[in-house]
């Protein structure tokens, strides 16, 4: 008795986590064949985190069917910021950093390619 009830409580809790599981990942996202996703950050003043924002939003983006760019649109930007913004920029070519209105400063390709259908 003691052994099914163990077991029992084990599979509800596994059960448990794949339901919350799903719940904060959900199935994978896509884009029609003729469909572009274009990301805009307005980033404004000091951001520490840019940097992991980017990561994490690339990682998502090459993990699902969403091709497309990343605009980082820096006002009034501190050193540290403009600094990893531009980094970013230099390591990922569809990451495309603009700041104080000016044109783009680095190209503007993509870093996925569209799927062969």
């Amino acid at each position: 008795m003691y052994r099914a009830t163990v077991i029992i409580a084990a599979l509800l809790l596994f059960l448990l986590l794949m339901y919350l599981a799903l719940r904060v990942f959900p199935g994978k996202a896509g884009l029609g064949r003729n469909s572009r996703l274009h990301v805009l950050l307005e980033v404004k003043g000091r951001e520490p985190v840019l940097e992991r924002s980017v990561e994490e939003l690339l990682l998502v983006m090459n993990g699902s069917r969403l091709y497309g760019d990343i605009l980082i649109q820096g006002s009034l930007l501190d050193e540290d910021t403009r600094a990893a913004a531009r980094a970013l920029a230099e390591r990922h070519g569809c990451v495309t950093f603009i700041e104080d209105g000016e044109s783009p400063w680095t190209r503007k390709t993509s870093c996925w390619k569209y799927p062969a259908r």
